[in-house]
């Protein structure tokens, strides 16, 4: 991989393609998937902040495809944008400007950005293209990758969904650097992640990061989409293995939702090192799980994404109860029976309400006083 300007990684569907010449690499990828023989209709769906840093060089590559731009959606990216409002009026706009259904929608953002365009890409017309350019740390190496396109009701996370993958994603790094340093650590949270799920030398080389400013190098970054494309290849619709993606997501959008709510926002990746972390202590008690490299983990959440106060049972327990990955009574959580051997344990509510404070008092973290 060594000095390989482009970096192809995945299937035929829908490749991943890491680039750290994009003005060379996406017009000939263009051609490559979309064809350049006939003029094609385009809306761009894109983060107001990222066009805006990044207008000139956004211009000039689409400015050398054979397109019509129809129509660009500047927006302002969050988890706010993810609601059926939004796609609703978006739609409406297209459905005013006649956008065809061989139209192509380039999503140009974080998460939240290719989670929307994803969205809508899958139910307007019963079906757009989609070419995603992520923009973010954690849009590059999760959000954007898989197909899984998901809204919001409210401050629940992720209820209204589809799949719809699109024609390839294009990783280009030089948006990093002008990534906020928080975007950035909330992007190498989800990367510890698949780091746990590897269980060997990704997760060595993450515990020697500092999740600051700094972009990671490209080969680290090309190391994290390759554990997600191969997880995601092996199961495209989440009937099983790909469920392993949500460690420490049960509680991570618990935490999320509470303190969106509650008007104190964290960033996704700070939510999720947290569901991490209490996953880690729920995989020790119910199945054992003990080693040095567990705990060297333990140790770089905390030091990292430290909390010490933390929501009771009965403030997360309806951001659980509404979590998309229920069945029935059950809880369906995603727990290590060691280092890259994950599983999925049905646990009833008692059971998650004893982690939870067993976590608590384990850890001597104090109730929060919030009130939502």
């Amino acid at each position: 991989m060594k000095n390989k300007e482009l970096i192809r990684i995945g299937n035929n569907t829908s490749p991943v393609f890491v680039s750290e010449i994009p003005d060379k690499h996406f017009k000939r990828l263009w051609q490559l998937h979309v064809g350049s023989h006939t003029n094609t209709t385009v809306v761009v769906l894109a983060d107001k902040q990222v066009y805006d840093l990044h207008q000139s060089w956004i211009e000039s590559f689409t400015s050398r495809l054979n397109i019509t731009v129809a129509n660009t959606q500047l927006l302002v990216a969050g988890e706010k944008i993810k609601q059926l409002a939004v796609a609703e009026t978006i739609i409406n706009e297209w459905i005013a400007l006649s956008i065809p259904k061989n139209a192509i929608i380039l999503c140009i953002g974080g998460g939240t950005i290719t989670d929307l365009g994803g969205f809508i890409a899958s139910v307007y017309k019963r079906g757009l293209r989609l070419i995603n350019i992520p923009t973010s740390l954690m849009a590059m190496t999760d959000a954007s990758i898989g197909g899984k396109n998901a809204l919001n009701l409210g401050t629940y996370k992720n209820q209204i969904g589809t799949f719809h993958a699109p024609l390839f994603t294009f990783v280009a790094p030089e948006f990093l650097k002008t990534l906020p340093e928080t975007e950035m650590a909330s992007g190498y949270a989800e990367m510890m992640k698949h780091g746990l799920l590897e269980g060997k030398n990704f997760l060595k080389k993450m515990l020697n990061i500092v999740p600051n400013a700094a972009a990671p190098s490209t080969s680290l970054l090309v190391d994290s989409i390759r554990i997600k494309i191969q997880i995601v290849d092996s199961d495209p619709t989440e009937k099983s293995k790909r469920m392993f993606l949500n460690l420490g997501h049960t509680f991570g959008h618990a935490y999320e939702g509470f303190f969106a709510t509650s008007g104190q926002p964290i960033t996704h990746g700070c939510a999720i090192a947290w569901g991490l972390t209490e996953i880690l202590f729920a995989s020790e008690s119910i199945c054992n799980l003990h080693s040095k490299k567990i705990k060297d983990v333990a140790a770089w959440l905390n030091q990292h994404y430290r909390f010490d106060t933390i929501p009771i049972w009965e403030q997360l327990k309806e951001y659980i109860v509404s979590d998309k990955k229920n069945i029935s009574s059950s809880f369906r959580i995603v727990l290590l029976n060691e280092l890259g051997r994950p599983f999925i344990q049905a646990i009833d509510e008692n059971g998650l309400k004893s982690i939870h404070s067993l976590f608590c008092n384990k850890n001597g973290l104090r109730n929060l006083g919030i009130n939502n």
